[in-house]
């Protein structure tokens, strides 16, 4: 794991303790994890918390396995000639490299997502967009795959990856447990979007707008359409669309789409109702529909969601 100053401490802390487990859960040392600094001087992430590099960039593993970009805490500042050769060595040794949150900066800046699915936190995601206009952007993923690339959005979006990945080499059976472990409320796929819609419902300033949505979350196969809800609300829809839009940043239909797919996600993780049955309860109406809800947000049907998770 590369780090730059002024890091988020938990992209780094949150990645390594994800492997870490996977070895202890395992039972054996599936992953040797290494921090490497341009410098050998203690790392200050943004929090004030210090991390000490295991090693610099001159004395590196020549060809790590995985290699993880982090990023800065805000768009990271372009790094320096001896960094750009070292990450674009290191992606082209390893079998799989990316980046964490703005980590996709730096790997952009080494010239390696150019015609490239890639993704980033979506506070930042404008500007990744307009400095790299060759890399084809998806500012609303938790994380992406392309090929041995991968990038994930900010934060709590990097265990996911990782998560990810260990199922990837070691089975679903390990990162569940390790899920399990670090007690994660739900282990995410990378199609997901950054938008929560269980966030957003915590959110409203307004006391009528939070009432609907905290209903809306416990009524998912009731009528949720605009007009029923601007009633629940005591609102004209119009207005109540508006203000909506206002306090949320979403639609009412938008939020009732993530709503009853996170809901049906949850059945499909949990239950082994058929998918039909699945769908009628998470109000997505017919297994049909909801199949191509699901491959409208989330990119796989049901099925495939149930097959994973």
């Amino acid at each position: 794991m590369f780090a730059p100053a002024d890091l988020h401490s938990l992209e780094i802390s949150g990645v390594m303790d994800a492997f870490h487990e996977a070895n202890r859960q395992s039972g054996q040392p599936l992953y040797d994890l290494c921090v490497v600094a341009e410098t050998c001087e203690p790392i200050r992430c943004a929090s004030g918390v210090r991390i000490v590099p295991d090693c610099t960039i001159d004395d590196a593993p020549a060809a790590a396995d995985t290699v993880f970009i982090t990023g800065s805490y805000g768009i990271p500042e372009t790094p320096s000639d001896r960094v750009l050769a070292w990450i674009g060595e290191q992606a082209h040794a390893a079998r799989r490299f990316g980046a964490v949150c703005t980590g996709t900066f730096l790997i952009g800046a080494a010239g390696l997502i150019d015609g490239r699915r890639v993704t980033t936190h979506w506070d930042y995601a404008d500007a990744l967009g307009a400095r790299y206009p060759a890399a084809r952007l998806d500012a609303d993923a938790i994380f992406i795959r392309d090929g041995a690339l991968f990038t994930s959005a900010g934060v709590t979006a990097a265990i996911d990856l990782a998560l990810a990945l260990i199922e990837e080499d070691h089975g679903r059976d390990l990162a569940m447990a390790i899920a399990r472990h670090m007690v994660i409320y739900l282990k995410r796929p990378g199609g997901q979007s950054q938008y929560s819609v269980h966030l957003v419902a915590q959110t409203g300033r307004r006391t009528p707008i939070e009432q609907v949505q905290r209903w809306a979350a416990e009524h998912p196969d009731a009528d949720l359409g605009t007009a029923a809800l601007a009633a629940r609300a005591a609102m004209s829809p119009r207005n109540f669309t508006r203000i909506f839009r206002q306090e949320t940043g979403a639609t009412p239909a938008e939020f009732v789409q993530r709503l009853r797919i996170d809901f049906a996600r949850r059945l499909l993780e949990e239950t082994d109702l058929p998918l039909a049955a699945v769908a009628r309860a998470a109000g997505l109406g017919t297994a049909a529909s909801a199949r191509r809800a699901f491959l409208r947000v989330l990119g796989i049907t049901m099925r495939q969601y149930r097959d994973r998770f």
